[in-house]
């Protein structure tokens, strides 16, 4: 084994460092660099530098004759020894960065690259932002603020119900029951049922906007903006609607409606699909929505309520409605 093998495996650091070191110290010395790694491999001291020698200093005359006025002579200076450089330091080698690390590795860096060849750089720890936590807690709350603020607790404001906090029976603003839909008492909506009925939301195959268009404007069928016209009596038109053209050829009609009008084979009947109330509830809707008919009097001639003077009928009642009607 070579010198620079046996000092560096003696001080136990690379050769590299080991030869460059023993060059400096034989520069400082004055030794040979193989005396300084022959001094390192055999685990001793390397060779000191020599000291420099002591400035020769004459002797002195032998003094002159003593003179009144004449000074003694000044002492020989003294001249220091040099002391020799202490060995280099080994250089402090630090571990180099590891290509590759583990997932439970990586947690050591504030940041790796997952992805070499793109140059992608991943943050393997983070924290949520103050302003994102704090939105966490203060949009709930905002919200919640909000819906209970959207609560005025009047009867009738933004279609509030009366709620009885005792028994918590929820009733409209008069004090009638509250059955889902309707209006104030209970009663049911014609209007508004015939325009579901209209709509093709109650039975699918009784949808009358799909041939005369969703406002009655027409389409395959005639618009209805005259229905009123058409048909003076809503017992005529609640006919027609039930029976439809087939049924009124049947009968031996040749035309419908106040004005005459020929029958062309394509209004279809309704009767076996929908129920007496729902074609007079389309037949109200028509004539009121679509006719701007007067709602009162449009309900009483269609049956759906009492007329004016009459008797109204008796709370669980079948509502008066022809029973061969259906919906256009």
């Amino acid at each position: 084994m070579s010198d620079l093998a046996a000092a560096a495996a003696a001080l136990g650091i690379p050769e590299s460092l080991v030869q460059r070191s023993a060059e400096a110290r034989a520069k400082a010395s004055g030794s040979s660099v193989d005396e300084i790694l022959a001094a390192w491999a055999g685990g001793g001291p390397a060779p000191a530098a020599p000291s420099a020698p002591a400035a020769a200093v004459p002797e002195p005359a032998a003094p002159p004759a003593p003179t009144p006025e004449a000074a003694p002579p000044a002492p020989a200076t003294e001249v220091p020894e040099v002391e020799a450089p202490a060995p280099a330091a080994a250089a402090v080698v630090s571990a180099p960065e590891p290509t590759e690390v583990s997932p439970k590795e990586a947690l050591r860096y504030p940041a790796v690259v997952t992805v070499p060849t793109s140059g992608l750089v991943e943050r393997t720890v983070g924290a949520i932002p103050r302003w994102l936590a704090a939105a966490f807690f203060v949009l709930p709350l905002f919200g919640l603020i909000q819906l209970a603020s959207a609560t005025s607790n009047d009867c009738g404001s933004g279609t509030e119900l009366a709620v009885d906090r005792v028994t918590g029976a929820v009733e409209n603003c008069d004090g009638s029951p509250f059955e889902g839909r309707g209006t104030p008492g209970g009663s049911v909506d014609f209007v508004a049922l015939g325009a579901q009925v209209f709509a093709g939301e109650v039975v699918t195959v009784a949808n009358c906007a799909g041939c005369h268009g969703p406002q009655g404007q027409g389409g395959v069928g005639p618009p209805l903006g005259g229905v009123v016209g058409t048909f003076s009596s809503c017992v005529d038109h609640i006919d027609w609607v039930a029976k439809g053209s087939s049924g009124f050829q049947a009968e031996g009609a040749s035309t419908y409606g106040d004005t005459g009008k020929p029958i062309n084979g394509g209004m279809p009947g309704f009767a076996s699909s929908l129920s007496a109330e729902q074609i007079a509830a389309v037949a109200a809707f028509e004539r009121v929505r679509i006719g701007a008919g007067d709602p009162a009097t449009v309900l009483a001639d269609c049956g759906l309520v009492a007329a004016a003077g009459e008797a109204p009928a008796e709370e669980g009642a079948a509502t008066t409605a022809p029973a061969t009607t259906a919906a256009p």
